[in-house]
């Protein structure tokens, strides 16, 4: 396929990036990555983005690439996090946008670039709809190193579903529960009978009392997520859009535990979560993740992302329901100034320990611009 058949641009308008945004939610390729409110989030560090956007004759949204730009002055890399997005019978485009992605980066000169793109690792029947598979060996993409050297924007390697079926014996239901370890089916079954509630917040006081249960889980267990501040423009539009869904736990009408998951390529994929933890174990986990795949069912959907970062703990309890990591073939990255690259990495390890000296400067320069 030729790029020249089709309309093509770089843009960041608010109509576009609308328009995009409802494209990555109907269409099954789409990725919570690509989504213009995770890109835009970027911004309040004072960094950039854009979107490469492909039309076809009648304007319509066959597919694209969203791309954050980082750095300062003349220290700058280009990333673009799970894509490019492409709609099913448009996969010969990936090459041309590829070239352009690259293209891009020299033009921007950039000092480095980076891409996750959203191919399968292994050849998956049932995953051919939401993801592309089969890159030809000759594609520009393996001309770059494998890997990623700059971690401060990363992208999602893969998928770990819950798979739904409908036509079976079974309920859609009974048969992800006859998929699930029994361990998991008994802390289900026991999160039930604590007569926990499952409500959603929508308000902006209701999801920052959500997230802070986020926040503190994750200090306590040792692992960075933002913080509100930094993530509440992007939650709080993304809900108002209809991307996103904070389903949160109560006990005796006392907030417990809370998740965001976002609700974009015909799936539902959870990001991040928290748990108030007690002498009594709620099985808050179990309750929340069970109810996000009773929703998935009830929108039709075939299988409930239940995310793949994590620890070993947490990776156990994913499987528990039949959750296994469906892996993307990986980053791979261009170095197009070699000086300025060797200068990054002799620096990289003081930014990571500085990492969160360096988003507070940030910020203090986007609101004081």
């Amino acid at each position: 396929m030729l790029l020249n058949d089709y309309q093509v641009t770089w843009t960041s308008s608010v109509n576009d990036l609308k328009e995009w945004d409802q494209f990555l939610q109907n269409d099954p390729r789409g990725h919570c990555q690509q989504v213009s409110h995770w890109l835009s989030s970027f911004k309040i560090y004072s960094l950039d983005f854009e979107l490469l956007l492909i039309r076809n004759n009648d304007s319509e949204i066959i597919g694209g690439l969203g791309v954050v730009i980082v750095g300062v002055s003349i220290f700058k890399v280009l990333v673009a996090p799970s894509g490019p997005i492409l709609s099913n019978g448009y996969e010969g485009l990936f090459e041309p946008i590829l070239e352009l992605f690259v293209e891009r980066a020299k033009a921007k000169k950039v000092f480095y670039c980076h891409i996750n793109v959203p191919v399968l690792k292994e050849d998956n029947s049932f995953l051919g709809e939401y993801c592309l598979s089969n890159i030809s060996k000759e594609s520009l993409l393996f001309s770059g190193n494998e890997g990623n050297e700059f971690i401060h924007v990363y992208g999602i390697n893969g998928l770990r579903p819950v798979y739904i079926k409908y036509e079976e014996d079974l309920s859609p239901y009974d048969y992800v529960l006859s998929k699930c370890n029994s361990n998991t089916r008994r802390n289900i079954r026991a999160a039930y009978k604590n007569k926990l509630e499952l409500r959603y917040a929508t308000t902006e006081s209701d999801v920052k009392d959500a997230y802070n249960v986020i926040e503190r889980n994750a200090k306590l267990q040792g692992y960075d997520v933002r913080s509100w501040d930094d993530s509440k423009e992007m939650i709080m539009n993304m809900i108002k859009s209809g991307l996103c869904i904070a389903p949160c736990a109560y006990s005796d009408g006392v907030l417990k535990g809370s998740l965001i998951v976002f609700d974009i390529g015909q799936r539902l994929s959870y990001v991040y979560g928290g748990i108030i933890r007690e002498e009594k174990d709620l099985k808050l986990g179990h309750f929340m993740h069970n109810e996000m795949i009773k929703l998935s069912i009830e929108k039709a959907y075939k299988f409930y992302d239940i995310s793949v970062n994590g620890s070993e703990g947490v990776t156990r309890f994913k499987k528990g329901f039949n959750g296994n990591h469906v892996e993307f073939i990986g980053n791979r990255y261009w170095v197009l100034n070699k000086m300025k690259f060797f200068i990054y990495k002799k620096f990289n390890s003081l930014i990571v320990r500085n990492k969160f000296l360096i988003a507070r400067i940030l910020k203090w320069r986007v609101f004081n611009s």
